[in-house]
């Protein structure tokens, strides 16, 4: 990927240049020499550290964001389904909705964490709207029940649109290599003092390894909202299979169709 290329580039050029800055402005006063790079490992920290805070809000906020566009569109054919449960002619519109749902759960979601969808579904949910714009029912009111219903389904479209979106996101790569290139530092700038290792510099070493690699670690696990710890499922497509059931025990499908 490029920001591998980025990231290995500016590591490089960042860990040379603060190695040729310390070098030049170095001092014998080992005590000077300390404190200097004891400052710089701690603006190193402060800087992952509002990096990292950072990014954890906004993978929360899109695994969230994406959660709440999921659930919108089952509500949504959830409606499209009670729309066109009282028309006797749409019983194959019924029958796509539900294909729809389980088609968008089983092929949809093990491609979004790629960033891809299903043509399946689509070509279902092309399919449904061209049936609700043919269908011809009897009286005023399952007209404007097929309204409904045409409305219904451009939302469907436009939820599923959303989606795509939301599969094609993630946390951009500039807070990725941000947090390595200041946790790099974190990690590296109190070596550079050259000093032998006693057991508390060892535990040190250890507290700082550990707090990078475990910050890093836990948002490469939520950097993607249908991935990860937290990742977004088709549970409510799941759900509102649950949900066409009921409606058909209010209105009964035709036995033919």
């Amino acid at each position: 990927m490029a920001w591998v290329t980025v990231l290995v580039v500016s590591t490089t050029a960042v860990t040379l240049l603060t190695l040729l800055t310390l070098r030049r402005r170095g001092r014998p006063d080992e005590e000077r020499g300390a404190t200097s790079v004891d400052f710089s490992a701690n603006l190193a920290l402060a800087v992952y550290l509002l990096v990292l805070a950072y990014a954890a809000v906004l993978c929360r906020d899109a695994i969230s964001t994406s959660q709440a566009d999921v659930q919108a569109e089952a509500e949504t054919l959830t409606e499209m389904y009670w729309s066109v449960a009282p028309i006797p002619e749409a019983a194959q519109i019924r029958t796509q909705i539900r294909e729809y749902s389980a088609q968008s759960a089983n092929l949809d979601w093990p491609l979004m964490a790629e960033g891809e969808m299903s043509p399946v579904p689509a070509r279902i949910l092309e399919d449904m709207r061209a049936a609700t714009l043919r269908l011809r029912p009897v009286g005023k009111e399952a007209e404007d029940l097929r309204q409904d219903a045409l409305l219904r389904a451009s939302e469907v479209a436009h939820a599923r649109a959303v989606r795509a979106d939301d599969a094609e996101g993630g946390l951009e790569s500039i807070f990725v290599i941000s947090m390595i290139i200041s946790g790099a530092l974190v990690i590296a700038l109190p070596w550079t003092l050259g000093m032998r290792p006693t057991r508390q510099s060892v535990i040190s070493d250890a507290v700082r390894v550990g707090v990078v690699v475990i910050g890093i670690g836990f948002i490469m696990l939520i950097s993607h909202p249908f991935t990860g710890v937290g990742a977004v499922g088709p549970d409510a497509l799941q759900a509102a299979q649950h949900q066409y059931d009921r409606i058909d025990g209010q209105f009964p499908r035709p036995s033919q169709g």
